[in-house]
This record gives C-alpha cells, sequence and structure tokens, in this order.
C-alpha cells in the first residue's frame, strides 16, 4: 500500500486485520508527524519501506511493495504467495483476500480483482485489449500471484499502470474479475485532481500506453 501518511490509512490497515499476515507500506512525501518507521497497527506488522526517490511514481511504489514482499517469501520458503495491492483511501470488505486468492487460485489467472458494478458473474480476461468498463481492473484494489513475478512498467508515472498490469496479467494466464466483494473507495481521484503536475501527467501516461499497446485502455 504506497502512502503519504493521510489518515485513512489506518483504516485500511484496520480493515485486513484478519486477512493478511503482512503488512507493507511504501512511505512517499511524507506528511504525518514523525518517521513513517514509527507507523503502528493493532495486530498486525508493518514494514515501512521508504521511497527516496524524487518525483511521484506510482509504478515505482508498487514494484518497491512487490520487491519486499517476494524477498519476504523467499525468507519463509514460500514457493506460493498472495499479494494484495491497495492504495491507502480504500477498506476492504471482510472475506476480500481469501475470495480473490481461492478464485483465482482456482484459475489459471495471475490477477484478480473485485467487480466493482455489482455484476454477477466471474470473468476471465486472457486477450489484452479494452473491456466494458463494468469489468475493468479495480486498480485501488487487486491481487496478484506473486511467484508470477508481476512488475509495474515504470514509465506509466501515475496513469494506466493498472491496465498495464491487467493486461500483461491476461498474456501470462489471464486477470479475474471477482463478483459479490466490492471495496470502499473512500477518495478516487482525489490527490490527482489537486495537483496540476499529476493532471498533466495522465495524458502523458495514457500517450505511453497507447505507444505500448496501440490502444487505449477504456
Amino acid at each position: 500500500m504506497p502512502s503519504n501518511g493521510r489518515p485513512m490509512l489506518d483504516d485500511l490497515i484496520a480493515s485486513l486485520v484478519d486477512q493478511v499476515y503482512d503488512v507493507i507500506v511504501v512511505a512517499n512525501t511524507w506528511e504525518r508527524d514523525g518517521s513513517p518507521c514509527l507507523l503502528e497497527s493493532a495486530g498486525l506488522p508493518v514494514c515501512v519501506v521508504e521511497d527516496e526517490r524524487e518525483g511521484r511514481n506510482i509504478s515505482r511504489w508498487w514494484n518497491l511493495g512487490l520487491d519486499t514482499v517476494a524477498r519476504h517469501a523467499g525468507w519463509l520458503g514460500d514457493t506460493e504467495w498472495d499479494v494484495l495491492v491497495v492504495n491507502d483511501d480504500v477498506v476492504c470488505p471482510p472475506g476480500l483476500v481469501e475470495t480473490l486468492s481461492g478464485r483465482m487460485r482456482a484459475t489459471t489467472a495471475v490477477c484478480a480483482y473485485p467487480d466493482q458494478a455489482g455484476g454477477q458473474r466471474e470473468i476471465l480476461h486472457t486477450q489484452a485489449g479494452p473491456v466494458p468498463l463494468s469489468q475493468r481492473i479495480a486498480g485501488y484494489a487487486f491481487l496478484l500471484r506473486g511467484e508470477a513475478g508481476m512488475r509495474a512498467d515504470e514509465s506509466l508515472v501515475w496513469w494506466a499502470g493498472d491496465d498495464d498490469i491487467d493486461w500483461s496479467a491476461r498474456q501470462q494466464g489471464g486477470a479475474l474479475l471477482v463478483p459479490g466483494i466490492p471495496v470502499e473507495h473512500r477518495a478516487p481521484d482525489v490527490q490527482t485532481n489537486a495537483s496540476p503536475v499529476l493532471s498533466a501527467q495522465t495524458a502523458r501516461d495514457m500517450d505511453t500506453f497507447v505507444a505500448k499497446w496501440g490502444v487505449r485502455p477504456w
């Protein structure tokens, strides 16, 4: 979970206490008083990875977290592990991780995400390309099959990196849309809309995505 320390981070972690065994916070442009390494959470160990490079790049933050999780899995001797990637403004429903993991590992998928549009059927996408918005990846809450080695494209700095992961996952086994477990996304696009720099970056990222895939994601 990348975070600058917004208060909503605490609610996110609290919603995951009974669902995960480890939390990785990628601290960036930290806004809380005190070091992010002092972050505490009731009932869960929290590992803080500080991004010391300049500039906001969510794909880089995701990769820092994914690399850290892979190292932890190696230390534990795990050959299979799941990684939930979430924004810090999300509240996860009970059973989210177990459901996404169980459904993903019952298929060839290397990525799974909750249906946020109220759909009733599970869909396994195996071809890169646009899908209806109701079936698009929930870029603020998705699960990866850790041992598959999925990583974000850091040339996509702020926008469409989730779609790139989704489309890449389809080529490596599939991306699975799972109904019945919507997450609460509390502040969509707030940081983007508040920053002219980030807003301008979204257009550049879309151009990068089209150059890579030949078509817009939506």
